[in-house]
């Protein structure tokens, strides 16, 4: 996963209804699906005492947050604050699984139960772009996708997948207006003129302004709004012209017609987007492995200059793990350089830097036994862990060059300093693996209530724990496994190197 899987605070029911829908009908469809979530909460007492309060906004922007667009009349949300993590009844996963089961479908209604975000915004775990020149078949093809991921997900085809939406909306009622060049031409019109008559009496124009005390309010000339919605009344508009009034309809037709509501594009090239979630115990890339399989026979028959590309939290955890493992590698090289330079031997960094690799052999078999997923905290405990087994493989290292320097034999230098160094190397990865077990498995202690109140309130498996765990568990395996190497490894690998080193530099002054 990009991100690990943690319990949110908050869950959002988001709702949207056909492009144009009036705020009314948006009520209409938010108390249908306050109704069935009542439902719920009256036959289930844990999700009824996980629930702190609720909150309903009609009438929405497509996304919430700062500079998140114009509210749109057909969308809303429903907004369920959780309790505090150590007071829920069940976890809130399993709170947002039950309110999609007890949703269900609503006519009309596009339903996408989510919860809050931990980190950086990303794409859905199910992204999938589609592009091609006409906009018709792009449209044609995003429902032929939607539907049929939605038929796989009723039909548990693919377990795990939820929330399969697409942006292709309806089309908007509209008026064109068809302009006759040669008749305005003859009536001496341009196309400015009859666009401002239209413009003026559809949007108005500022005649004056009324003062009320410190205050100014414009003046607006226009028709009046039901004069506006009427296309009779529209047709019976004249343009003037050097005094005289020419009716707008000797020049031009008015057409009444469905417009597109939403025209994206990617590239120069129309795209629509087909969207899902990961449910509950389901990873983002499981899922979408599943759905590039289902749909891959559809993909490799899409006509010629039509693309279906996957994109969004795949395509960013790409782009993120691919930077993490140029910064792991780039790591990697400063230390060997470093350590070129502190001990002018080719041997020491090369024995150092293989003992930071072998340590990831411990990560791993951590991240398998607890079950972990890869995320990114699992990236950043690994850099974290670098550093840890150099210091104690360098000050191991050094300690046994320095004895060897003194005259002491290479087995005795190594055997002393592996006494010497065993306290201060076993203390290190204790004292780090003893302060990451509270973050690590969640334990929690109320250190004001233990001072006022001489009562800890001593509390396991923290909120905390789901975000932080897979960072603790890298670096208390991986340094754990590390100590290891640090007392056996390495220094068997350091008098391997040594007696070929002296092998071969006996071999050469030999030949001389």
């Amino acid at each position: 996963n990009f991100f690990p899987d943690t319990d949110p605070n908050r869950i959002d029911i988001n709702i949207e209804g056909p492009l144009g829908m009036n705020v009314d009908a948006t009520n209409e469809m938010v108390r249908e699906v306050q109704h069935r979530l009542g439902g719920l909460l009256q036959d289930s007492r844990e999700t009824r005492e996980s629930i702190k309060n609720m909150q309903v906004n009609v009438g929405i922007a497509a996304t919430g947050g700062f500079g998140a667009g114009v509210p749109s009349a057909e969308r809303a949300r429903i907004s369920l604050n959780m309790v505090d993590f150590a007071d829920r009844k069940e976890s809130s996963s399993v709170t947002m699984s039950k309110i999609r089961d007890a949703i269900g479908e609503i006519p009309d209604a596009l339903i996408q139960v989510q919860g809050q975000e931990i980190g950086p915004p990303t794409g859905s775990p199910v992204n999938i772009e589609i592009s091609g020149p006409d906009f018709g078949q792009v449209e044609r093809m995003t429902r032929e996708v939607s539907q049929k991921l939605r038929e796989a997900q009723f039909a548990g085809r693919i377990p795990g997948l939820v929330d399969v939406r697409d942006n292709v909306s309806g089309g908007l009622p509209e008026y064109s207006i068809r302009i006759d060049h040669e008749k305005a031409r003859q009536f001496g019109l341009t196309l400015s003129d009859i666009a401002q008559t239209v413009r003026i009496a559809v949007n108005g124009l500022e005649a004056s302004t009324f003062r009320d005390g410190e205050d100014e309010y414009d003046i607006m000339v226009r028709l009046r709004k039901e004069d506006r919605d009427d296309l009779d009344k529209l047709r019976d508009l004249t343009v003037s012209q050097m005094g005289r009034q020419i009716p707008i309809v000797s020049v031009a037709d008015f057409e009444e017609g469905i417009g597109p509501g939403r025209i994206t594009r990617l590239d120069l090239l129309r795209t629509a987007t087909v969207e899902a979630d990961a449910g509950p115990g389901f990873s983002g890339p499981q899922i979408l492995i599943q759905v590039q399989d289902y749909l891959d026979e559809y993909r490799a028959a899409l006509p010629s200059g039509y693309t279906m590309k996957y994109t969004g939290e795949s395509e960013d955890q790409e782009e993120s793990f691919s930077f993490l493992t140029l910064a792991l590698v780039i790591s990697f090289i400063l230390i060997f350089l470093v350590l070129l330079a502190k001990f002018n031997s080719l041997i020491i960094p090369f024995i150092i830097v293989i003992a930071v690799g072998l340590s990831l052999i411990g990560v791993i078999l951590g991240l398998i036994v607890t079950r972990t997923e890869f995320s990114v905290m699992v990236f950043v405990g690994v850099i974290s862990l670098a550093g840890i087994v150099c210091i104690n493989n360098i000050v191991l290292v050094e300690y046994i060059k320095q004895l060897m320097d003194k005259g002491m034999p290479r087995m005795q230098a190594i055997i002393e300093a592996g006494s010497i160094r065993l306290r201060p190397v076993l203390l290190t990865a204790l004292t780090t693996i003893l302060g990451l077990i509270p973050l690590t498995f969640g334990i929690d202690i109320d250190y004001i209530g233990l001072l006022t109140e001489m009562d800890p309130a001593v509390q396991f498996g923290t909120e905390s724990t789901q975000f932080w765990g897979p960072m603790g568990i890298t670096i208390i395996s991986g340094l754990m496994f590390a100590t290891f190497l640090t007392l056996v490894i390495v220094p068997v690998m350091y008098s391997v190197f040594e007696s070929l080193t002296g092998r071969v530099t006996e071999a050469y002054r030999s030949r001389d």
